[in-house]
């Protein structure tokens, strides 16, 4: 069963830290608009300090940066 683009997003934006990371890895296609949304979760005060944010958003924003290095490093090898 394939579900649409638009259903994909809109179940990742509402779902809890353990589905996200379900979701991550089981649509890989969908992984740059999936960093892209726990990105703006992350939004910045006027102050710039971080607002206190969820678990799920932390993991996933390590998750997208350790992905981002994983492709640097085996792109040199």
């Amino acid at each position: 069963m394939m579900q649409n683009h638009g259903r994909i997003i809109s179940d990742y934006r509402a779902a809890d830290f353990n589905h996200r990371l379900d979701m991550y890895l089981q649509f890989p296609a969908h992984r740059s608009e999936f960093i892209d949304i726990d990105r703006n979760d992350l939004n910045l005060t006027p102050n710039l300090k971080l607002r206190k944010r969820s678990l799920a958003v932390q993991v996933s924003v390590l998750l997208s940066s350790m992905g981002s290095g994983v492709k640097k490093l085996l792109s040199t090898l």
